[in-house]
């Protein structure tokens, strides 16, 4: 019978070095806990039933057969420490160190074969405890892996849950957020969209102020729209009187033959008559050129008139060293057969020709971009919003020159000469319209946006 002894850290881990060196037919003999906190098993190999159980720890001191004796601590220890066949020599040993004599027994065998006669003890039965199946420990240990991989998951879970659950509220919070700021834009947009409806912009000019202005619910909204709406009317830049050749286009009653009164009276007055030539091409209405003679008598400044037997270039190149020549069209409707003899004139002018379309701001929007269409074959150089105080709102004209990018060089507001024209600003204007818009319609009143 071979007996050995085993310590690990826990009872399984143990169990496991004892089927792992002896194997499934081992006994375990005993098992304590040590002072370290480790796992001490004795285990036997072929055990036959004889060992007694006094080798558990705290066992009493074995008997001889002539009386009780007891073993010195050095002897118990031994014994303890590891129980095998050769005990006898350890118990011997341990007797010579205390200065005793061991005792010889005469055996059964001859007097010269004297051996040291083996002591008797008591034995107690010994309940041997068999060995768990690899099986079984195999199954305990991964029941307890899944149980302990279970618990992990389910907390795994609950976290991931509270995780989900605080995104979602998260979530929720911000849409709630985004629907109620939807919702104050919604009405802020709709307020200034019916405010932009009453100016007279079209639709399209209006989306476009929506798209570039972000509404914020404050007082100076509505002036932070007019403000990028001036900045998208195109203007002459500087802002400064006009020099050059100069012709004045447009339908019948626009106010051409006024805006050039206007213009040349002004230049007279700053830089007297000299240098100034007044042009018509009217000759389709009868005695049309005599309001632009009565401009020039009164003017003090030539006046020439182009017919069939007459050229514009010729004229145009007589008066090249005038520093302003002004010309005034026949005014017809844009689906009269004779405009396309006025438009070709145009088209064979001299370079230097500036071209300037007369729009009236009393026509409607469709009227205007129908003249202006028309008239853009003779590559227009600009234009003059003439009849403002006549309108009752400016946002169509104004609509127009935004979406067709024609530049607006004169402002024309009345019939007197010459204080009723000025060189277009952005600004001017968009402030007129506000305050013909406020004068002829109620839904301005309070502009606050934050209200």
């Amino acid at each position: 019978m071979q007996i050995r002894r085993f310590r690990a850290p826990d009872m399984r881990q143990a169990i496991r070095k004892v089927r792992d060196a002896v194997g499934p037919d081992a006994v375990i003999l005993s098992n304590q806990r040590l002072p370290t906190g480790e796992i001490e098993i004795v285990a036997a190999l072929d055990y036959d039933g004889s060992m007694p159980s006094s080798m558990s720890k705290g066992s009493a001191s074995p008997r001889s057969q002539f009386g009780r004796q007891e073993s010195t601590p050095a002897a118990r220890q031994d014994f303890t420490q590891d129980p095998s066949a050769d005990y006898l020599e350890r118990i011997e040993r341990a007797k010579q160190q205390r200065g005793t004599s061991s005792q010889h027994v005469q055996s059964n065998k001859p007097s010269s074969d004297m051996v040291s006669p083996k002591p008797s003890y008591r034995y107690e039965a010994v309940s041997p405890i068999e060995m768990p199946a690899a099986e079984d420990v195999e199954k305990a240990e991964v029941e307890e892996a899944l149980s302990i991989r279970n618990t992990e998951s389910a907390q795994q879970l609950r976290d991931m849950e509270r995780e989900l659950q605080q995104v979602r509220a998260m979530l929720e919070q911000r849409q709630n957020e985004g629907s109620d700021h939807q919702s104050k834009r919604g009405q802020l947009e709709g307020k200034a969209r019916e405010q932009l409806k009453a100016l007279g912009l079209s639709d399209l000019v209006a989306s476009r102020l929506m798209d570039d202005i972000d509404l914020k619910g404050r007082e100076d909204d509505w002036n932070r729209l007019l403000a990028h709406l001036a900045d998208y009317i195109p203007v002459r830049s500087g802002g400064a009187e006009l020099s050059g050749c100069i012709a004045f286009m447009g339908p019948t009653g626009v106010g051409k033959t006024t805006s050039i009164g206007k213009i040349a009276a002004q230049h007279v007055l700053k830089h007297g008559p000299e240098g100034v030539v007044l042009i018509t091409t009217d000759t389709y209405r009868i005695a049309a050129h005599e309001q632009l003679r009565t401009f020039g008598r009164i003017l003090n400044v030539p006046v020439e008139v182009v017919n069939e037997y007459s050229d514009l270039n010729e004229v145009l190149a007589k008066y090249a060293h005038y520093s302003l020549v002004l010309v005034d069209t026949a005014g017809m409707n844009p689906r009269d057969s004779n405009l396309e003899r006025q438009l070709l004139m145009m088209k064979r002018a001299r370079a230097s020709l500036k071209k300037l379309l007369v729009l009236p701001c009393t026509s409607q929007r469709q009227v205007l971009k129908t003249v202006v269409d028309v008239y853009s074959q003779v590559q227009l150089d600009g234009c003059v919003l003439s009849k403002l105080d006549e309108s009752a709102s400016l946002g169509e004209a104004i609509s127009v020159v935004i979406e067709e990018g024609l530049p607006v060089v004169y402002l024309a507001d009345g019939q007197r000469i010459p204080d009723d024209i000025e060189p277009a600003r952005a600004h001017n204007l968009i402030s007129r319209a506000v305050y013909t818009a406020e004068h002829y319609n109620h839904l301005f009143g309070s502009l606050k946006y934050g209200s």
